[in-house]
């Protein structure tokens, strides 16, 4: 107990106390003869060597008085701690670099993002990555993709165009907070890869995030995100808004829009700013109506791609029966 400690902590080499006070059935044979026990007494009590509790044990508890009775807790060594700080110092090293004062062109409507060039030697294959997401709460992934403005084309399968990188965690939760996880993947960055962890400067590479991997029962725990190479006038598909749907009268009478396609894809002009989403008008629809491509409103420099022709289907009007013998009497009408 607690007072059975305070009573002996000062007691000396030749008036050690009987091992049973600490541990009921050790003998004083006993730890002579267990190297094993004998540690164990001389990390908990070692106040049964004939050691005073001022030499080592101030420095490793806290003692606090209650009510007339010495409560100890223990606290890390020295070494302990010096161990978490070195653990904590690894965990931390990617953590010194302000994402904000990386290099990007907001009026484009680009943010950007921070990776560091994996090793492939020990931070490739299974364990290791799960090491990353686990220890030093890294994504692993790849950049890839082909770039006529770096002179990387399509059909250039060097390893020099693939790059493999971690990316932190925190980072991509912050865009997936800020832009939602469907629409993460419109986005365009200024992607600053650091090839070592002495490096300043970093390579800039612009890209869009591809494959984004989560656990399947772990909600919102990230496994992978890919990048792949952005540049004007390669297609990207970005979301689709619906607006003046009070001036739709299906719409105002409870009815909705049945999605076919979330996203259409678009191919922006160099020098304008990349659309968040493409907005479709719903004025004048009606129930049972198909939305098209017509709808959707462009703004100056962003066209469709040729993946989204004429007859590129968004979605169908729909709703309740009810509404339907509405609507079919206001037309007879």
């Amino acid at each position: 107990s607690s007072s059975t400690l305070s009573s002996l902590s000062f007691s000396t080499a030749a008036e050690r106390p009987d091992p049973s006070q600490y541990v009921q059935g050790v003998t004083a044979s006993d730890l002579e003869n267990s190297p094993a026990l004998k540690d164990f007494f001389a990390a908990n009590f070692p106040e049964a060597f004939g050691k005073s509790q001022g030499d080592n044990d101030e420095e490793n508890e806290d003692v606090f008085e209650i009510d007339g009775v010495l409560m100890k807790i223990g606290r890390p060594s020295s070494s302990q701690q010096q161990q978490r700080q070195q653990q904590q110092q690894s965990e931390n090293q990617y953590m010194d670099i302000d994402i904000t004062e990386q290099s990007c062109d907001l009026s484009l409507n680009i943010r950007p993002m921070v990776s560091y060039k994996r090793c492939i030697e020990t931070e490739e294959g299974s364990r290791q990555c799960r090491r990353l997401r686990h220890n030093d709460d890294m994504i692993p992934g790849m950049l890839w993709g082909s770039d006529p403005t770096q002179g990387i084309l399509s059909n250039d399968t060097s390893p020099s165009t693939r790059i493999m990188i971690k990316t932190p965690s925190r980072y991509i939760q912050r865009e997936m907070d800020l832009f939602t996880y469907h629409n993460f993947g419109s986005r365009v960055y200024d992607l600053t890869i650091f090839e070592e962890e002495g490096d300043t400067e970093g390579t800039v590479h612009r890209v869009t995030p591809r494959d984004v991997q989560h656990h399947p029962v772990q909600f919102g725990k990230l496994y992978c995100l890919n990048f792949v190479r952005y540049y004007p006038g390669k297609p990207i598909d970005i979301p689709i808004t619906y607006i003046n749907e009070e001036e739709s009268p299906a719409m105002k009478r409870g009815g909705f829009i049945a999605p076919f396609n979330r996203y259409v894809s678009c191919i922006v002009e160099e020098g304008v700013s990349i659309p968040e989403k493409i907005e479709l008008d719903c004025t004048g629809t009606l129930l049972k109506d198909v939305l098209r491509r017509d709808r959707l409103i462009f703004p100056e420099g962003v066209r469709p791609s040729h993946k989204a022709k004429e007859d590129f289907l968004i979605g169908t009007v729909f709703g309740r029966r009810v509404d339907l013998a509405v609507a079919a009497t206001e037309e007879g009408e």
